[in-house]
């Protein structure tokens, strides 16, 4: 059993900007600029697809699909599940994303035919002073009135982040990804965003469209989004959780590891170059590259000067 590379899925947003082709070997001649690029995705607005071995071509929700590999490659876990469960992107936010809010899976499930929408941010790299909103603080009165007054501006929480600082966005959570900020994503699969405020800037002369009523049906103000700061050259668990489970990989040298039956590892290359080896293999890395540890593929080694994201079940 191969390795997967992926090839993403590139999204042109108005917020985006060219830090995904300048770094990261993002390339697409149609496009100026690439807001997001969904590394890691059977989501059916956007699908990665495989680009070597005996699978180069397919999408990647064409293997999970197939009853004969699902197990194979996705684990046992994923038996359990009819839809791939995660979603990874690398987002680049030149300007202000806009204020939203993401539904639990209940109302998701209940409303829209679609899982919800837990997300985690790692940020990559970002310019001085940076900024996320994360929820809002100093209610003097109802949250109903503050949205459909447009009010919502004054009332939002922001918080400092730097390189290597990570976040955990609850569904249910006022946030927004502030400009100048290059991020990991990690979340359900899911793409159901509720735009509350979108900083009064329009698109094709139109202001974009808001989902004020949904977003306030599904909006937790007892989320508290709490900051957290990754360690250098060390290898860490970011995040432990019923959706997903991502750690930190440093390597200066090596970094032995082997495949899980349970699960596959979706692995992101966010800094640096090296090689990875398998037992019949030897594959180059580069950052920006994106790839799955088949749950039955063995042991293998990485090799080089590299940082990377490692998402499991």
């Amino acid at each position: 059993m191969e390795i997967l590379f992926l090839k993403p899925e590139y999204k042109n947003y108005i917020w985006g900007g060219t830090s995904l082709k300048e770094k990261f070997n993002k390339k697409d001649s149609n496009l100026e600029k690439i807001a997001e690029s969904w590394e890691v995705s059977t989501n059916e607005n956007g699908k990665s697809i495989i680009k070597n071995g005996e699978f180069s071509g397919k999408t990647l929700s064409e293997i999970y699909d197939d009853v004969k590999l699902k197990e194979k490659i996705f684990g046992k876990k994923a038996m359990e599940l009819d839809e791939f469960p995660i979603l990874i992107k690398f987002i680049d936010a030149e300007e202000n994303l806009s204020v939203q809010v993401h539904p639990d899976d209940n109302y998701a499930k209940q409303f829209e035919n679609s899982n919800g929408k837990n997300e985690l941010w790692y940020i990559i790299d970002c310019e001085e002073n940076s900024k996320l909103v994360c929820g809002l603080k100093n209610l003097d009165k109802p949250l109903k009135q503050i949205i459909e007054n447009d009010e919502i501006e004054k009332y939002l929480n922001y918080i400092d982040v730097k390189k290597g600082d990570y976040i955990y966005i609850k569904a249910g959570t006022i946030h927004a990804i502030m400009g100048g900020i290059l991020i990991c994503e990690i979340q359900q699969n899911s793409n159901l965003t509720y735009r509350v405020f979108d900083w009064n800037r329009k698109f094709n002369n139109k202001p974009r469209e808001l989902h004020k009523e949904k977003a306030l049906q599904v909006i937790n103000l007892d989320n508290k989004p709490q900051i957290y700061h990754s360690k250098e050259n060390t290898n860490e668990t970011i995040l432990k959780d019923e959706k997903f489970n991502v750690e930190k990989i440093d390597i200066n040298n090596n970094y032995k590891d082997e495949s899980n039956i349970n699960t596959f590892y979706a692995y992101n290359v966010i800094e640096g170059a090296g090689t990875i080896k398998t037992s019949e293999k030897t594959y180059d890395l580069k950052i920006g590259d994106s790839f799955i540890i088949p749950s039955n593929m063995g042991k293998y080694e990485i090799q080089g000067n590299m940082k990377l994201i490692k998402t499991y079940m």
